[in-house]
């Protein structure tokens, strides 16, 4: 166990793979020139390849790592030797995952993390073989059983054997999990095991716009294409629009093209991410696994969870779905992990005990009352009222369809303050928003970092505040809040949770 082990010989090629990604369309770009020397450019290529070769053989030769009784130590570097320990006790999560790089050489990243640690995770297996990493995690697993510790994955292997064999569900469970996510026979062996099936990944990739994936995507195609198409070919599509015929409806048509086109990217974009989306839980352990291009699988204890995230957009509500996301904590300390990319919102409530047995769906009991909606219309509705006269002014009687902004304004404004709301139930606390989709947030206690109460003096006059609260592995704590709410179930969840003194909890 305590023998010096080595990374897969892969790993000498990463760096060329990943110094190709940059060097190839600044070579293409050149070598599309006209001239005599067209091919040095390939010649620079095979030597920057030779260089980074080099540069990996020396990372593989300098990179070891031990098992030993009750750590791993991972040792690296030539110049600055860097060597680190980590306890089996102190490991909160063991993931493999697969990126491009490694799935293209076939090998896997095993990522140990840790509470508190840096950005990235404390220890990374960069490149090891799918059935090294399993007899890893299986020697941990087997410390931690030994020792009275809850192991971090299956002790039956599975799940662990690669980020394919993850999803693998079990024998009695096969014939309902790609439609059911509540197999019987899978529940009555105290396993629990979900495969999403095509149609519903097609369906949660289409029934939402997520604007984060095509941001990600846009900003790399655009970063490409700076290098490859000449400088002002934007200048040249932006004086282009003088040619075009037909007025504003024109205008009019492009941008409900374009807003296709963008919806028809997510959606694509959404599904070579969740592709392959499966889950496992077993002995309080949960293994989540998917994507295409970039594989990956998060292992963690139901315990490490700090908070449920169940949103529901407005397409998904009208089909009466939802997805369910997690914050885990981690060395990341914003882990965000998908456990259901859609489900029936109807089926939330027997899921969760499951899966997640200290979290529980209660029906939402305290809202804002009514003389909280001016608060939810009052700022936005003076926006849009005055944009809407200042486009009469400009553009005269054309732009009075802007007034209907106003209406589409207050219907907004009525929905957030109709969907609004909180509950306070035993060692949990349940909070309900909406900004576009709604958000229930599904907090306990123990996991509550700050609470923070506000309101204006106009606000407190009429005995109403606003309610946030801040978990650990999630750093969007505005999210987590509910606005204008009666001033005695704001004190009443100041009360219960200020019993604790471990956590901070402001007023303003």
């Amino acid at each position: 166990m305590n023998e010096p082990r080595k990374l897969h010989k892969s790993y000498i090629l990463f760096p060329v793979l990943k110094g190709l990604q940059t060097l190839i369309p600044v070579l293409v770009l050149i070598s599309a020139r006209e001239g005599e020397w067209r091919w040095i450019p390939f010649l620079i290529l095979l030597g920057v390849c030779a260089m980074f070769a080099g540069f990996g053989a020396v990372g593989w030769s300098t990179f070891s790592y031990r098992l030993e009784k009750d750590r791993l130590v991972i040792q690296k570097g030539l110049i600055f030797r860097e060597e680190k320990m980590l306890y089996y006790p102190k490991i909160h999560s063991m993931n493999t995952e697969q990126p491009l790089v490694q799935r293209l050489l076939g090998v896997v990243q095993l990522k140990l993390e840790m509470p508190g640690g840096k950005g990235e995770s404390d220890g990374v297996l960069p490149a090891v073989s799918a059935q090294e990493a399993a007899a890893i995690i299986g020697e941990i697993n087997a410390f931690l059983s030994s020792s009275g510790y809850a192991p971090l994955a299956a002790e039956n292997g599975e799940g662990t054997g690669g980020t394919e064999k993850a999803a693998a569900p079990s024998a009695g469970s096969a014939g309902k999990e790609n439609t059911q996510p509540l197999p019987a026979s899978a529940e009555a062996e105290g396993v629990y095991a979900y495969r999403a099936s095509a149609g519903t990944l097609i369906l949660a990739a289409f029934s939402t716009l997520n604007i984060g994936l095509i941001a990600a995507f846009v900003a790399g195609v655009m970063s490409l294409a700076d290098d490859l198409l000449p400088g002002n070919v934007y200048e040249r599509l932006w004086n282009a629009r003088n040619e075009l015929n037909g007025g504003w409806l024109v205008y009019v048509l492009l941008g409900l093209g374009g807003l296709a086109a963008a919806w028809l990217l997510a959606g694509l974009l959404y599904l070579l991410k969740y592709a392959g989306f499966s889950v496992r839980a077993h002995a309080g352990t949960l293994t989540v696994s998917y994507g295409l291009l970039e594989k990956k699988k998060h292992t963690f204890q139901e315990a490490r969870v700090q908070a449920v995230l169940i949103k529901e957009g407005l397409v998904r509500q009208l089909l009466g779905r939802a997805q369910i996301e997690l914050r885990v904590v981690s060395s990341s300390k914003e882990e965000k992990i998908m456990l259901m990319p859609l489900m029936s919102a109807k089926r939330i409530p027997e899921l969760l005990p499951i899966l997640l047995p200290r979290f529980s769906l209660p029906e939402i009991e305290s809202r804002p009352p009514a003389r909280a909606l001016l608060y939810y219309s009052r700022t936005d509705g003076v926006i849009v009222a005055v944009l809407a006269a200042a486009a009469v002014y400009v553009w005269g009687t054309a732009a009075l369809w802007g007034l209907l902004l106003l209406l589409l304004d207050f219907v907004w404004s009525y929905s957030r303050f109709r969907s609004s709301g909180m509950t306070l139930h035993e060692n949990q606390l349940t909070v309900r928003s909406r900004m576009v989709a709604r958000s229930t947030w599904l907090v306990r206690r123990p996991q509550i970092l700050s609470l923070r109460l506000k309101g204006t003096s106009s606000q407190r006059r009429k005995h109403l505040l606003s309610l946030s609260v801040s978990v650990m592995g999630d750093t969007a704590a505005a999210a987590c809040e509910v606005s204008f709410i009666e001033e005695r179930d704001a004190q009443r969840v100041w009360s219960w949770f200020s019993r604790s003194t471990d956590h901070a909890h402001v007023k303003d």
